[in-house]
């Protein structure tokens, strides 16, 4: 019960649809129609109030994502910020996880990562990284049962990125974070200064802002996984990003490196790559 003659003050003012208030020393969280109509009940009594207008309609500032390691994203200028390390992984160095494309856990049983070749399987998943595994298909590349712009290859729908369902980074880190798009690493590449190198004994991709050189990431040399075995660890790195290729919907887009050269490239969705999350 708000005692008669108390004085409203809002001391906090900072979503659409509630509102901080204490009223003689007591804190109470109402919502801004309440905190209108006290408004007009205290200038009615003869008391001041100290409300905002009716008409503010500021945007809620969204608090910072924060990564499942509790590092914050790196900002390097582009229109996404990127996460220090991979899916899996807890320090930038290390590698994390392998997924097909599309797909939210992994196929081998949890700690063997870079088991090669790998004999630590879940059930059912012996033959590794194929199209017999495949989460989204039925067994070839012509069954395919989503992400499919082809009669041939499967049934066809409209969909060319992944459903939040389906991002791995979503599913595991929640919030804000999923998968970049393929636009999204080109413009890594084009507005950052990459160079291949060694950090704390990992080989991989270096990537620094030009707007400011203070801000980089580090993407390992993960290599990639293909049938049981695991291929060029320590030189090359396969990210997948979340949109399908163009051409044959059998197709995705990642992102691909090695000492030499670093670009997009469209591999067989099945391929198990690494993962590198993304937020607004």
């Amino acid at each position: 019960m708000i005692p008669l003659g108390a004085v409203p003050i809002v001391i906090f003012w900072n979503v659409s649809y509630f509102c901080a208030v204490k009223i003689n020393g007591l804190i109470l969280i109402l919502m801004k129609r309440i905190i209108y109509l006290l408004s007009v009940l205290t200038l009615f009594m003869g008391m001041q109030s100290c409300c905002c207008d009716k008409d503010d309609d500021s945007t809620p500032v969204a608090a910072p994502a924060i990564q499942p390691n509790g590092d914050y994203p790196v900002d390097l200028g582009l229109k996404v910020k990127w996460a220090t390390c991979n899916v899996g992984a807890e320090k930038p160095e290390e590698f994390g996880d392998y997924f097909a494309w599309g797909d939210t856990i992994t196929l081998y049983k949890p700690g063997y990562a870079q088991e090669d070749p790998q004999t630590h399987w879940k059930e059912d998943k012996t033959v590794g990284y194929d199209w017999t595994t495949y989460k989204h298909c039925n067994g070839s590349e012509n069954t395919l049962t989503k992400y499919c712009s082809d009669s041939y290859y499967g049934n066809i729908d409209s969909d060319t990125t992944l459903l939040p369902v389906d991002d791995v980074a979503h599913s595991k880190w929640g919030g804000n974070w999923r998968m970049p798009t393929i636009a999204e690493f080109k413009a890594l590449l084009d507005n950052c200064d990459c160079e291949f190198t060694t950090q704390n004994g990992v080989k991989g991709l270096k990537v620094t802002s030009r707007k400011d050189s203070s801000q980089s990431i580090f993407l390992p040399a993960t290599g990639y996984r293909l049938d049981t075995n695991l291929y060029y660890v320590g030189i090359s790195g396969n990210y997948w990003s979340s949109s399908l290729g163009t051409g044959r919907p059998v197709l995705a887009w990642d992102l691909g490196f090695d000492r030499d050269n670093r670009g997009t490239y469209s591999p067989y969705r099945y391929y198990g790559f690494t993962v590198r999350p993304v937020c607004p």
